[in-house]
């Protein structure tokens, strides 16, 4: 087993250095500036990068959960990359008004909780939400399992987007189990969890799909 991880991690490091590879190769600013789909698909790139060298130090240290978790962050930057290359500037629209809805929503939020802001900052809100509500958009938001049926092909990972969602991201009774010891005579909880071999070799095969597959489409 130790030698089947030291082949997925070298093959982990082949990604990063083909993926900052494409980075140097097409980095350019066009008319349409930061809203280019080109320009945010390699922003998602050199996020998946940082995602990939994150789960890679999590897993070396055993952290199975929290790696599995990034590697979960890592589908969702394959799937908004798959969004922008199938649709392009309609994705970006699509990126931007959802993240237009969710500062609504979180500011609304805050002046529905009473919370107290100073007048600067107040102010500053509420002219902000005052344009946004001039903005005709939808109130429907990017979903992963809708952006990964843009193409039949990747349709069916989102089977393991959704099992890491339950099994380390969300905190599901079967991420919770993890820390429970099982042994009857001592009954409690540990924060270093049993990890097998097999799992860390399992998410090192997430991760590099998730990789590949950015890599791929952005270029």
């Amino acid at each position: 087993m130790s030698v089947l991880l030291e082949d997925w991690k070298a093959h982990c490091v082949t990604i990063i250095g083909c993926a900052e590879r494409i980075l140097r190769a097409n980095v350019t600013i066009t008319e349409k500036g930061f809203a280019d789909p080109k320009f945010i698909a390699l922003a998602l790139l050199i996020r998946t990068v940082s995602n990939l060298k994150g789960a890679m130090i999590l897993l070396d240290a055993r952290r199975i959960v929290e790696a599995r978790t990034i590697t979960r962050s890592c589908l969702e930057n394959l799937y908004w990359t798959i969004g922008l290359y199938e649709e392009g500037d309609k994705f970006v629209r699509q990126m931007r008004d959802d993240e237009i809805n969710y500062r609504k929503s979180t500011g609304q939020a805050i002046f529905a909780s009473g919370a107290s802001l100073d007048d600067e900052a107040e102010t500053r809100l509420r002219k902000y939400l005052r344009d946004a509500a001039k903005i005709d958009i939808g109130k429907k938001t990017l979903s992963p399992k809708a952006i990964a049926a843009l193409r039949p092909d990747f349709r069916k990972t989102y089977l393991f987007y959704a099992h890491l969602s339950t099994d380390s991201a969300h905190p599901s009774i079967t991420a919770l189990n993890r820390y429970v010891v099982s042994d009857p005579d001592n009954v409690g909880f540990d924060a270093e969890p049993l990890v097998r071999g097999t799992e860390i070799a399992e998410t090192y095969e997430y991760l590099s799909m998730a990789c590949i597959g950015t890599c791929v489409a952005v270029n």
